[in-house]
């Protein structure tokens, strides 16, 4: 894959997001947002360069990683609905989750 293809992919991918969030209204962004456009081109490339076995165990990994910011979101969401509560517990409590 050309190194032109892979500095351009993601970010040509992410201002289409944002071009659509502006056309038709955040909600559309945020389905649009949802998909895998940033990690999708990365594991193509991946698997072009490396190989299908490789590209297989980054995706697996991927998969991990989501399950990890899911969790962060969920815990610092809960902690900052609490009154009183600053960002910096919220920050704290999400790391440590």
């Amino acid at each position: 894959m050309p190194f032109v293809l892979k500095l351009l992919l993601v970010p040509s991918l992410i201002a289409l997001v944002t071009l659509a969030g502006r056309r038709w209204g955040p909600g559309v962004a945020g389905w649009l947002s949802a998909f895998p456009i940033v990690s999708g081109p990365i594991l193509l490339a991946i698997a072009l360069e490396q190989g299908s076995d490789f590209a297989a165990i980054a995706a697996a990994n991927t998969l991990l990683a989501v399950l990890a910011i899911v969790v962060f979101s969920i815990v610092y969401a809960r902690i900052a609905a609490r009154p009183g509560a600053g960002v910096i517990l919220c920050l704290v409590a999400a790391l440590l989750a």
